[in-house]
Order: structure tokens, then C-alpha cells, then sequence
């Protein structure tokens, strides 16, 4: 319906009933519905109601979510001066695009009043705004869960602000839609509300308890309260673990190397006292999904969710936790010179690791370039970090744990570093990017293997309780890979028989004192977003007293990625956690030794992360994310 050109006297008639119904006595009524008394063409109406609900929405959405980013990324106590930085940075796209929100409901609107005749036009914008409002609250807390997730680590008055001000901005923002489209549907229909449907006093309490209602739960699940860690974790005996991560390989290569018989000890301990499995592979950074490998906790229950961040002009503080905003830091504000993209500078793991609880009361433990370990934490044992290979060349402080070992280990990788050239990758690629890729993936995976075999190996005088070693070499070499199909088939094969002949050598003792239980992880990495990966779990127990469940090949039903580090703990001995699924049945009952004790859980380690610059930027972001 296209209203005429309306007298002065329709207009002040109009402009006096409103006002009898309380509509235009103050604040965002008047400033919004004044719009619909004047004169003017509908087009230039709507364009301004759309400006002022853009500017007033996306200054009070952009405040919210500036105070949340700062929460989620260190808290206020270090960053507090962010908070209007982030403001300004966030202004302009919420603006727009809660600008371009009203315009979609005002035109759901305008089609609802061409096709009905719609006399309680206060009640159709009550209910368009509302639902508008839900529906954004909705996506914003499923897109943002790993800003609330993250904001529950810090204080909280800091989630008590959060767990107010959300409420109060969608009030805000329900509001403002409700009277832009009130005062849009009294133009269009030329006529005021023939009643007030609510008293201001009650839609304001009835949108704002509803805004609670659908917010506090959200806000408060986050805020989990963490369970005390034990002052002594309970042991069993237990028996000796090793977990070892592949990444850049493909279930179905897996498959086909382990059934040709190119891996004859993967081959032999998925058949003999072990099975083969699979699992689904989410979407997510590999440092996410390694954590998860090695905590138990999924992603972003372990704090680690990025590879990189964001660091807005003018903050003083990186932003690792993002959200729903990443896609606008990564692709406008960097592109613009707006924001710098950064590296993730230090472990922001809050969850123990497998060895780190192995390690309680002074066991040796080995861990060996997995993800989230620099700066490597000192533990009984040695911990190398990830990336270490790269930060011993350049004799980067937190590389190794204990610093003394350092030296030794640095002359170990030149030592493998001056090895000759493999000549299978030198007839497959150029010079130049042979000597690269040998440099970036093949010989720090090399130099990890025999950092392992050593720590390892039968004469160590304190063999580690635990051990983990992540090799991402095959991931990186696939990555822009020029060499032809068969040739990285044939540097996949070899890469996985070396691996193939470390277990072989480790593995080949007897019972007294050899490892126990393995856990091998092969993951397709980069080279397949999503879909499913591998594992191999081995116990000394099953090859003795036999597996009558799942046999080998039969991962039809897969497990919980989460469960390999369940399965290692149990195996160690060490209580079951209430925050950690239990380990994959897959032996049928008795799969697992019965645990000492049930706790809460083991606590969240307390860890300073390193100072800006330090590690070289991280290695340069990994040398720019192409993970060295």
C-alpha cells in the first residue's frame, strides 16, 4: 500500500494520537518514529531510519564485542586501552551490517502489509524485531562460541560484564528494529497504532528478561567452574606409552600401503594385539586437533583454536580468539593496512598433555615437536619443542627442556642436516626445490625420529614412562608439491617405512620394561579439509591375552579423536578424568586397565606466555603458516 502526500492537519492528527499513546514523549521513540510525521518520500524515509538504526546498533554491537574480544584475549587488566581501539575498528562493519539487517526485515515488512491488511501494525514490527533479535543472538553464540569459551578464563566481574551488557544490547538493538519498523509501517499505512499494545515499562522488562533469559545460559556454561586439581594423583603400576602423530596422509594410502605389505610393523600391530580405526577429522588448524590428540579435551576446551592472529592498529594486544570477526580481520582490515596478521608467539595450551601428567612425581617423559609445546616446558626428561629443529639453528632460548641438552641436539641436526641429498626427491624436483623442501619438512622429521630412537633406545639409563613425537613433514611437503603424483607417493611410502623401522626397533624387545601400549595418529593434514583419519592402538596386553573385539581393518564406526590421550592415561595408570571421555571400547570389556581413582580433573597448568619478538616472531609465523 503507497501512501498519498498527507495534509498538515493528517499529519499533526497523526503526530497527537501517537503522542496520547506515550509514543513520541522521549528517547529512541521520538528520535525514530518523528520519521514517519514528516512529509517526505518513502524511499528517503527508509534510507534514514536505516542510517540511524545502523549508526546507534553498530556503535552499541561493536562495544559488546570489543569488551568480549578483550576478555577473551588476556582480560582487561592488560589491555584495557583496546577497548576503544577496537571500538573504532568495529564500528564501521557492524554498522553496515546491521544496517543491511533492517533493510531486509523492512522489506518482509513492506511485502507483509502488501499482502495483508495488517491493522496492528505495532504488533507485526514487535514481532519482526523479535524474532530478528533472536535469531542474531542465536548465530552470534554459535559463531562465537570460542569467544564466550575464551572470555571464561578471565575474572569474573570481567563474564559478570559480559553476562549484563549482552542483555542490554540486544534490548538496545530489538528497540531500535522495533520502532524503525513501527515507524516504516505508519507511513506505509498512513495511520497510527489504533492502541498501545504495551506499556513502555513492559516491553522494555518483557524484551530484556527475555534477552537473559536467552543469554544467561550461554554465558554461564562457559564459565564452567573448573574442577580443583588433586593435590596427588592416585597411580596404578601402569606400563610405558608412546604416542606418535603423522600428519599429511590420506586414510586410503593408509589402507593400501598397510595391505601390499610396504609397512610390515603397522601392518603387524593392527593385526596382533592391536586394531585399526578411524575417526572423523573436523575442520580445524592442526595445532587445534594435536592438542586435542594429546589432552583429551576438544577444541576450544584446551585454549588452543589458532595458528595465528590479528593485531588491530593501535592494540596493544594480538587477538588469537577472533570468532566470527576473523573473516573481517583477515580479509578487509589486513588487506587495508588496518591490521597486522601475527603468529601465535607462545603455548597457550590450559590443559595438561599426556606426558606432563606421566611426569608427575618425577618420571622421564619424552615429548618431541608436538604442537603447543614453545617454549619447551622443563620436565623430568627432555621435551623438544615444536619447531625445534629451525629455533636450534638460529639458537633460540626455550627450544629444548632442559637448556643443557641444547648444544648436543643442535649438533645432532647439522649432523643430519649435511647427510647426502635423497636422490628419489632430487630426479622428482629442481634443485633449488629439493634442497627447499629437504630443508623445511624432510630432515627435521629425520632429526625427531632419531631424537626418539635415542631417547628410546635399550641402554637409556632412565627410558621415558611416556613419549610422543609428531612428524609434519609429509603435510608440508604436499603443500605445493610440483612433482608429479607418483613421485610423492613413492616420498610418502619412504618417510612412513622410516617411521615403520623406528617401531619396528622400539618394539622388537621383550615384556620386562618395553613399551606397552602405542597410539599412532595419521592424519591427512591439510591435504583433506574434514573426512576421516587413522589410528592404530597396540597393547602388549591384547598380543598376549588376544583382542576378541574389533579386529584389524574394521573401522567402519571409528572413535573419538579424544580418546587416544583416555586410552594413554589409562594405560599409564594414572585416575580417569571427568572432564575426558572414557577410552574406546575396543577389545570389549577389560579393554583398559580399571583406573586407580575417578577425579574431576587434573587441573589447568599456569604458564606465562613469552614475551613479543621472542622465538623470531615464532619463527616467522612458521615461516608465514607454511609450518617451516
Amino acid at each position: 500500500m503507497q501512501p498519498g502526500n498527507p495534509s498538515t492537519e493528517h499529519l499533526e492528527s497523526v503526530r497527537s494520537e501517537l503522542r496520547r499513546l506515550g509514543y513520541l514523549n522521549r528517547g529512541f521513540e521520538r528520535f525514530l518514529l518523528q520519521d514517519a510525521m514528516r512529509p517526505r518520500q518513502t524511499g528517503r524515509t527508509l534510507l534514514l531510519l536505516t542510517a540511524k538504526v545502523g549508526l546507534i546498533a553498530g556503535l552499541a554491537l561493536a562495544l559488546g564485542f570489543a569488551f568480549l574480544l578483550v576478555a577473551a584475549n588476556g582480560g582487561l587488566a592488560s589491555a584495557a586501552r583496546d577497548l576503544p581501539v577496537l571500538t573504532l575498528h568495529l564500528f564501521p562493519p557492524l554498522a553496515a551490517a546491521t544496517g543491511l539487517a533492517f533493510l531486509a526485515l523492512c522489506g518482509l515488512v513492506v511485502l507483509v502489509l502488501r499482502l495483508y491488511p495488517v491493522r496492528h501494525v505495532e504488533t507485526l514490527a514487535l514481532a519482526a524485531a523479535v524474532a530478528a533479535g533472536a535469531g542474531g543472538l542465536a548465530l552470534a553464540f554459535w559463531r562465537g562460541r570460542e569467544l564466550v569459551a575464551g572470555a571464561s578464563g578471565s575474572p569474573s566481574w570481567q563474564l559478570a560484564v559480559v553476562a549484563v551488557a549482552a542483555p542490554a544490547v540486544i534490548y538496545l538493538v530489538v528497540k531500535l528494529a522495533y520502532h524503525g519498523l513501527l515507524a516504516l509501517a505508519i507511513l506505509l499505512t498512513d495511520a497510527p497504532p489504533p492502541r498501545r499494545l504495551f506499556s513502555r515499562r513492559w516491553l522494555g522488562f518483557a524484551v530484556l528478561s527475555g534477552a537473559f533469559v536467552l543469554t544467561l545460559p550461554a554465558v554461564l556454561s562457559a564459565r564452567r567452574a573448573e574442577p580443583a586439581p588433586p593435590a596427588v594423583l592416585p597411580t596404578a603400576p601402569g606400563e610405558r606409552v608412546l604416542l606418535v602423530g603423522i600428519d599429511g596422509v590420506l586414510p586410503e594410502e593408509v589402507d593400501y600401503l598397510l595391505a601390499v605389505g610396504d609397512l610390515p610393523e603397522l601392518a603387524r600391530l593392527s593385526r596382533d594385539g592391536g586394531v585399526l580405526v578411524s575417526y572423523a577429522r573436523r575442520a580445524e588448524p592442526p595445532a587445534s586437533l594435536w592438542t586435542s590428540v594429546a589432552t583429551g579435551l576438544p577444541t576450544p576446551d584446551h585454549g588452543v583454536t589458532a595458528l595465528d592472529s590479528f593485531l588491530p592498529r593501535g592494540a596493544g594486544t594480538p587477538l588469537a580468539r577472533s570468532g566470527p570477526l576473523r573473516a573481517y580481520w583477515s580479509g578487509v582490515e589486513v588487506p587495508l593496512g588496518l591490521a597486522e596478521h601475527r603468529p601465535v608467539l607462545a603455548n597457550r595450551r590450559s590443559a595438561f598433555a599426556v606426558w606432563e601428567l606421566a611426569a608427575r612425581g618425577g618420571a622421564p617423559v619424552a615429548a618431541i615437536d608436538w604442537w603447543s609445546t614453545f617454549p619447551a616446558e622443563p620436565l623430568p626428561g627432555l621435551v623438544v619443542a615444536h619447531g625445534a629443529f629451525q629455533l636450534l639453528a638460529e639458537k633460540t632460548p626455550g627450544a629444548v627442556a632442559p637448556a643443557a641438552g641444547a648444544p648436543a641436539l643442535a649438533r645432532l641436526a647439522e649432523e643430519i642436516a649435511a647427510r647426502p641429498e635423497e636422490p628419489r626427491l632430487a630426479a622428482a624436483l629442481p634443485a633449488g626445490s629439493a634442497a627447499s623442501l629437504l630443508a623445511r619438512a624432510l630432515v627435521p622429521d629425520r632429526f625427531y625420529r632419531e631424537v626418539l630412537s635415542r631417547e628410546l633406545a635399550p641402554g637409556a639409563a632412565n627410558p621415558p614412562r611416556a613419549a610422543a613425537l609428531y612428524l609434519p613433514g609429509l603435510d608440508i611437503a604436499a603443500a605445493g608439491w610440483r612433482g608429479g603424483d607418483v613421485a610423492f607417493a613413492d616420498l610418502l611410502r619412504g618417510e612412513l617405512q622410516a617411521t615403520d623401522g623406528l617401531l619396528a626397533r622400539e618394539l622388537s624387545g621383550g615384556t620386562s620394561g618395553g613399551i606397552g601400549t602405542v597410539a599412532l595418529v595419521l592424519d591427512p593434514g591439510r591435504r583433506r579439509t574434514g573426512g576421516q583419519g587413522r589410528i592404530i592402538l597396540w597393547r602388549r596386553a591384547w598380543q598376549r591375552d588376544g583382542c576378541p573385539g574389533r579386529r584389524s581393518g574394521d573401522h567402519s564406526a571409528g572413535i573419538a579423536l579424544e580418546g587416544v590421550a583416555s586410552a594413554l592415561l589409562r594405560a599409564l595408570g594414572l585416575p580417569q578424568s571427568d572432564e575426558l571421555p572414557p577410552p574406546p571400547d575396543l577389545c570389549g570389556a577389560g579393554s583398559w586397565p580399571a583406573p586407580p581413582a575417578t577425579v574431576a580433573g587434573y587441573g589447568r597448568p599456569r604458564r606465562q606466555p613469552p614475551v613479543a619478538r621472542e622465538g623470531g616472531e615464532y619463527l616467522e609465523n612458521l615461516r608465514s603458516l607454511g609450518y617451516i
